[in-house]
């Protein structure tokens, strides 16, 4: 091949290989952008009408919390991974002692995420009211409070005011850790470390019989939906 053709031929090929590299380059970025708006909607959705510059501002406090959560998982999703094995293992072996510890050192790996959890809110309460950043958190959890507790009141019928409030309370604290989370497996983790504290401490030491009261509510619904069935 002639040395000018050759040239000609070389600079073709990097031609071709930039416009591929800048195409890849364009359709990552859209579909990154597909995502984040995937994650923004029902958030915004949550919060109900709002002005164009308050919109704006709640848009960029929750990119930037995207951005930083991903930072965070990406350098410690290797540490706290093997802690929730470590956690699930204990509870299959009925150890609370060591479940307990390994709760201790998942808290003790997300206290470093805590400065940027706090700023996170307070950003959101700057322009949003009490309510809208509740409904931020239940969105950011896929409403998971309100699902729950809707299930604890099937489940416990009997339960008083009082005790709806202290279940309640838990699972807005399960709530206010999960916000932390990528990963919807571990938000209902998190929700699980709670709703062991509700069953096997708070209810337990209220006389309730956890265990029965599920065993219980399973067969309820199962003939219930036999009934319907059979009703058809």
């Amino acid at each position: 091949m002639k040395p000018l053709v050759l040239i000609v031929f070389l600079t073709g090929l990097l031609f071709s290989a930039t416009i591929h590299a800048d195409a890849q380059t364009n359709n990552a970025g859209e579909r990154e952008n597909a995502t984040l708006e995937k994650h923004l909607k029902p958030i915004l959705a949550a919060l109900g009408d709002m002005d164009v510059a308050k919109e704006k501002t709640v848009r960029e406090i929750l990119i930037a919390q995207f951005a930083a959560l991903r930072t965070w998982h990406a350098t410690n999703d290797a540490l706290i991974k093997p802690l929730w094995n470590e956690f699930n293992d204990a509870r299959s072996k009925q150890s609370p002692v060591a479940a307990n510890a390994a709760l201790e050192k998942i808290h003790g790996v997300y206290a470093t995420f805590q400065p940027q959890h706090e700023k996170f809110l307070a950003e959101l309460s700057a322009v949003l009211t009490p309510a809208q950043v509740e409904a931020a958190k239940d969105a950011l959890t896929v409403k998971k409070v309100k699902v729950t507790y809707d299930v604890y009141r099937q489940i416990f019928p009997k339960l008083t005011e009082a005790q709806s409030a202290v279940v309640l309370q838990n699972l807005q604290a399960a709530r206010e850790e999960a916000i932390d989370c990528e990963a919807m497996t571990e938000k209902s983790a998190f929700f699980k470390k709670y709703k062991i504290k509700i069953e096997d401490e708070y209810l337990t030491a209220q006389g309730y019989d956890p265990k029965q009261a599920r065993k219980d509510f399973a067969a309820n619904q199962k003939a219930k939906k036999t009934s319907a069935e059979e009703g058809k």
